[in-house]
């Protein structure tokens, strides 16, 4: 056997071994995320003498408007979201306070992949009718100054779409369309210009 085949022989056992690695090691995935539940405050009558009381009405909650950023400095990536609602859904919203902070926070957890996320903060614009939630990630950085953003992309599960499916902008991924029928705007921002590929990045 020559050397060339010898070569060949190595190349194929690599290719081999990777291949086997990958299927065996997948890329975590975020589970599917619950919609937003908040019960709604009307007047019910009191139950007469032996009658169950009339249960609360709960109503999903759904974004009209929702607007990413995300933002590199070090180790600390972070990220900001501000959701729109309705006037109604809003004025749920305020009623329930409390529950929707629960909600909301649980629902980034499940979507964001191998990452940690801590200093949660969460307000409330009342002209805009939004919820801002702000944290920061932990966790997505692999090297000097290079990330993995796959806990926010999760390939193309979350979006649709990879790195390649935003416009590159100076130091910035954009994107502005619908997604899932919800006018959407993504803002990836990053301390230097860059090269990717689906879902990392590093400086040029």
């Amino acid at each position: 056997m020559n050397i060339s085949r010898i070569f060949l022989l190595i190349v194929i056992l690599i290719a081999v071994g990777v291949a086997v690695f990958l299927i065996s090691h997948p890329k975590q995935s975020s589970p599917a995320i619950q919609p937003i539940k908040l019960p709604v405050k009307e007047k019910i009558p009191a139950p007469e003498e032996g009658e169950k009381p009339e249960a609360a009405k709960i109503v999903e909650i759904k974004e009209i408007k929702d607007e990413i950023e995300t933002k590199t400095e070090g180790e600390i990536i972070k990220y900001r979201e501000e959701s729109f609602y309705s006037k109604d859904d809003f004025s749920v919203i305020l009623e329930n306070e409390k529950e929707f902070r629960s909600q909301l926070i649980e629902g980034l957890n499940k979507r964001l992949i191998r990452v940690e996320a801590e200093n949660f903060g969460i307000d409330f614009n009342q002209s805009k009718k939004s919820a801002i939630l702000n944290c920061d990630i932990k966790g997505a950085r692999y090297s000097t100054n290079s990330y993995d953003m796959h806990f926010i992309l999760n390939g193309t599960a979350r979006f649709g779409f990879d790195l390649y499916g935003f416009k590159e902008v100076g130091k910035k991924f954009i994107y502005e369309g619908e997604i899932n029928g919800i006018p959407t705007k993504i803002i990836l921002e990053f301390p230097y210009e860059f090269g990717h590929c689906h879902e990392h990045v590093w400086p040029k």
